[in-house]
């Protein structure tokens, strides 16, 4: 009798022990588990020099060919050919091509980056010199300097003011799983590519803006011809029905200057978009001369 009880106390004990067990296996193991704080994945990060803002807009990862693919948008104070990439993996490695588009735009491939790995960071640092302030301060001595100086090396030490950081962990929302293949192309020819498609969009909003100035001197027209039937008409009105009819030939003549307005802005943007189709003619002229220079595939880090 006491062998059964000593033996069930046993088997109760090794169970809670499995249990236990288990339960420190999956959470190991779970695809939810934390890796990057969630405040660390933001997709939108800002230089505190002022220099402007890079934002990661969408981020997908081809499993069975290990690559993974970052688009990036960045405000219009910053050329991305001033931008300088690095690579951090935790828990494997890669190497990353990045290619400069359009319109503050630019691509970025991650090649053999294993299914395993748990978090990246993408550094970037602006080179661009324009941007960095230049110091026209005097001081009345040199202990003033002195104590100046060393405040500014102790924020410096805190935050690098051309340099920012993105962080992507393997179980975050925003990275997707992409549906198709992701294939890689040379830089040159996928920038191409990237302009070639924009040129195409620019010249739809050409057409578009042709479309809506014929629409809008239509109106016009039209719109020209009833103020002169409603003009017509007060020769034979008097009082209310005068006021009422001059009221609708005022409103008329507010609709016709609208249109003007709306004629001339959309003849600017036509201008514009003409600058910005001969601009990247001008891009794809070069990146086929060779005359504009990719960087080389950057080689991953260790991240910590």
């Amino acid at each position: 009798m006491k062998e059964n009880v000593a033996a069930t106390k046993f088997l109760i004990f090794m169970i809670l022990i499995a249990l236990q067990a288990l339960l420190l296996l999956g959470t190991f193991f779970a695809h939810d588990k934390q890796i990057i704080p969630p405040s660390q994945l933001v997709t939108s990060q800002s230089f505190s020099d002022g220099s402007g803002t890079i934002e990661i807009t969408h981020q997908e990862y081809d499993v069975k060919n290990k690559i993974m693919k970052i688009d990036l948008q960045a405000t219009e104070d910053i050329s991305m050919n001033q931008l300088t990439p690095k690579l951090f993996v935790k828990n494997g490695n890669g190497s990353m091509q990045y290619i400069p588009t359009v319109d503050n735009k630019a691509e970025i491939f991650i090649k053999n980056i294993s299914s395993k790995f748990e978090a990246l960071s993408l550094s970037f640092q602006n080179t661009d010199l324009s941007n960095q302030s230049v110091d026209t301060t005097i001081f009345d001595n040199s202990q003033e300097a002195q104590a100046a100086n060393s405040a500014q090396t102790n924020s410096s030490d805190k935050q690098q003011p051309d340099l920012i950081y993105f962080f992507i962990s393997s179980n975050s929302h925003y990275l997707k799983q992409s549906k198709t293949p992701i294939k890689i192309e040379s830089q040159a020819a996928y920038a191409v590519g990237a302009i070639e498609t924009e040129i195409d969009f620019q010249n739809s909003q050409m057409k578009k803006m042709d479309t809506a100035i014929d629409d809008l001197k239509k109106n016009q027209s039209t719109t020209t011809q009833k103020i002169a039937e409603l003009q017509l008409k007060n020769q034979y009105l008097t009082g209310n029905n005068l006021s009422n009819n001059q009221s609708k030939i005022s409103s008329l003549q507010a609709d016709i200057a609208g249109y003007a307005q709306q004629i001339q802005e959309a003849q600017q943007n036509k201008k514009s978009i003409t600058q910005a189709i001969t601009k990247m003619k001008k891009q794809i002229s070069d990146i086929q001369l060779g005359k504009f220079k990719f960087t080389d595939d950057v080689k991953s880090k260790k991240m910590e």
